[in-house]
């Protein structure tokens, strides 16, 4: 008797996540599971640039000239005086949106606005389920937090190339501080310490929920 096979396929996306307006570009090449919700994927970019994940983020689908397109954030965060729509990030699923757009814009910190443009660069169907998140490629170190985005990051690369700036004191105990990331080598990159944030993915997910879990 003809023994069955398991001929199931499961898919996987790789994307592209870059954060907008850092010279030289930072950004990350990541393989990550068909299924998951948005917050889980704003989990994997926060591991993926090893973010603190305090600050709140949204996801904005489908913007045109013309259309606002759709906002995905945690619904606590809808105040309701905004003119668009809005969808629960916990609830909301990556698959429809990624068979539709071929890029997003993911907002972390309003403050800052780091803008992380993600490009859904292909998907993959393969015969074994992809688990969690892969980095496969990655340039530039991770960002320090809290220094005022893009420009307030040049700023601080600025200031702290010039000794005799008058701030440089200043900006130098706060990088040393450990209350921020900062990489003397700024081209400094381990992907296989992104890979092992990764694993823990969806418990991550969870943390940044809190008291909301």
């Amino acid at each position: 008797m003809e023994q069955k096979t398991n001929n199931k396929k499961y898919k996987y996306y790789e994307i592209k996540v870059s954060i907008r307006d850092t010279h030289p570009p930072v950004w990350r090449r990541l393989q990550i599971p068909e299924g998951i919700t948005f917050h889980e994927l704003n989990a994997i970019i926060q591991l993926a640039f090893d973010w603190c994940g305090y600050h709140a983020y949204d996801f904005e689908v489908g913007a045109t000239l013309h259309d606002m397109g759709v906002f995905i954030e945690l619904p606590e965060l809808d105040d309701g005086w905004g003119d668009y729509e809005t969808k629960n990030s916990k609830k909301e699923k990556i698959d429809k949106y990624f068979k539709e757009y071929k890029r997003m814009k993911y907002t972390y910190d309003f403050g800052d606005d780091w803008i992380h443009d993600i490009i859904i660069e292909k998907t993959v169907e393969t015969d074994k389920k992809l688990t969690k998140p892969i980095c496969i490629k990655a340039k530039m170190a991770d960002l320090p937090e809290d220094c005022g985005g893009p420009y307030g990051y040049e700023e601080l690369l600025d200031i702290l190339s010039d000794k005799n700036n008058e701030r440089y004191n200043e900006m130098r105990e706060w990088v040393d501080g450990g209350f921020t990331n900062w990489y003397d080598d700024r081209e400094y990159v381990d992907i296989e310490e992104i890979n092992t944030r990764l694993e823990d993915y969806k418990e991550h997910a969870k943390f940044l929920l809190g008291d909301r879990y």
